[in-house]
């Protein structure tokens, strides 16, 4: 069959990890480069207000692939010593069942390796999962003291021990030492995914329509940009975020610019990654059929409030970055920008929408097509984020212009107007004058718990209606005989 025949698009989803939404050049980031999500953003729609419903990788991801949110999937870290259960996993065999080709390549987190193990072992998981084409890396941390092709293929350019050296330092000097990548850009497990979606496109089947999610490692710590990358950008030129608290931070100002330097080093080189997939895609003949969502699990606060990495509930750390475009991008208007409250949660329907497929009853997210085709300006009134730490459970909501939550062992609560403070300077949770808002916010907050719990017993009927309504005949004695002649016919 041509390619051209597919009536439904091709699905492209780039998906990173660990990258803050505020590093984009479409987002007038002052110093970082990022020309072809810029691109991409220009002629799609660019959601300036997108949110997580985990800060944390596997919960978030876990959330994406079932259509639920955590306190209903249940996983809520990234170590849980189990597998997501298979078939909680829909995305991915709701598309098959839409006749899409389904392919995955790069970094999935729906459970964790022990040394020594090896993804190719999973090979049953995978196709459990819906998937038509599956390959696996993890975040380079995880790399050295498991098996993959990743590591196969390091071995036979001689670099694994290179790449085993470099991590196992890490481990001893931190993860957020700043030093460029002993890899060259080929090598790295971006590098990796990127070639590996690359060889796919030129092998995928054209016969049916794709969804192909391409998921980097990067730009995760470590903080080891590759090649030219790695001196791109001068620490002395980073302007360190408004809201950096130097009491707070463990790190000195001079060491923040330089894990930013490298940090922005490897985002633009996941960004000329994203160049190479959407040259690709233009190549294998079907771009004008073709939808590319771009977008990341959860973000990296990268100095703001003196802090780094993940977990938390402000901004640097919950709220992603998410473009959706392509020629097939049913947008109203090019360059579109939409500033409501949106989750990350909300691309499992948006994927199924695009595949003009049912969206199951039980999906705990709303489609953002209708944003992206201008027939309104909100699909949410709220958005969610929830994260278990430290022995306790911590929640987020955010709507058009507030931000609430409670985050920490002692239940810390933080409120903030986020139209008037988007970097989170000014907590009003102890302002008398916006009790109101705090109790709306908090009545939100447990009803989208009290709503969002998961149906076990959605469709069910009562046996007295499944047994009185079973047979057709509208007559009451005959289907009285029929009743009783069946339950006699289990006894003979």
């Amino acid at each position: 069959m041509d390619i051209s025949l597919n009536t439904k698009p091709d699905i492209v989803f780039i998906f990173c990890d660990q990258w803050n939404a505020r590093y984009l050049g479409c987002t007038q980031h002052p110093l970082v480069r990022t020309p072809n999500l810029d691109a991409l953003a220009a002629d799609g729609c660019l959601f300036e207000t997108a949110y997580t419903p985990s800060p944390v990788c596997m919960p978030a991801r876990a959330s994406l692939a079932s259509g639920l949110y955590p306190h209903t999937h249940g996983f809520f870290s990234n170590y849980t010593g189990q597998q997501f259960p298979a078939e909680q996993v829909t995305l991915f065999r709701c598309l098959q069942q839409a006749g899409y080709t389904t392919a995955k390549i790069g970094k999935y987190h729906y459970f964790s390796l022990e040394w020594g193990q090896d993804y190719e072992d999973y090979r049953c998981y995978y196709n459990q999962l819906g998937l038509d084409w599956a390959e696996e890396t993890s975040t380079p941390f995880q790399g050295p003291f498991i098996k993959s092709n990743y590591t196969r293929w390091l071995k036979q350019h001689n670099l694994l021990d290179t790449f085993i050296t470099d991590i196992g330092h890490r481990y001893v000097d931190g993860q957020y030492q700043a030093r460029p990548s002993l890899l060259p850009p080929n090598m790295t497990p971006d590098g990796y995914v990127s070639q590996q979606t690359l060889a796919y496109l030129n092998r995928a089947p054209t016969g049916k329509p794709l969804f192909l999610c391409a998921s980097f490692p990067g730009p995760h710590t470590p903080l080891d940009a590759p090649g030219k990358y790695s001196d791109m950008y001068d620490p002395a030129e980073v302007v360190l975020p408004k809201n950096y608290d130097e009491k707070r931070c463990q790190y000195g100002g001079q060491a923040v610019a330089e894990m930013t330097a490298q940090y922005m080093g490897k985002i633009t080189h996941l960004d000329h990654r994203v160049g190479e997939i959407v040259t690709a895609l233009k190549q294998r003949g079907n771009w004008e059929n073709t939808v590319v969502v771009f977008s990341a699990d959860h973000g990296d606060r990268m100095g703001e409030h003196g802090l780094v990495s993940k977990v938390g509930f402000q901004d640097g750390s919950a709220r992603v970055p998410l473009i959706i475009g392509g020629p097939a991008a049913p947008v109203g208007t090019a360059g579109g920008r939409n500033s409501s409250p949106v989750s990350f949660l909300d691309l499992f329907p948006t994927f199924l929408d695009l595949a003009r497929t049912e969206i199951p009853d039980y999906c705990q997210a709303t489609s953002l097509l209708p944003i992206v085709r201008r027939e309104t300006d909100h699909v949410n009134d709220a958005v969610f984020s929830e994260v278990a730490n430290s022995g306790s459970f911590n929640y987020m909501v955010r709507d058009q212009k507030w931000k609430w939550y409670v985050h920490g062992r002692n239940d810390q609560q933080f409120l903030f107007d986020m139209e008037l403070d988007p970097h989170e300077e000014r907590n009003l949770i102890s302002s008398t004058a916006h009790a109101d808002t705090l109790q709306k916010l908090r009545d939100r907050m447990l009803r989208f718990l009290m709503i969002t719990q998961l149906n076990h017993a959605r469709g069910y009927q009562p046996l007295f209606k499944r047994l009185g309504m079973a047979f057709p005949t509208e007559d009451q004695a005959e289907r009285k005989h029929i009743i009783c002649e069946r339950l006699q016919q289990v006894h003979r």
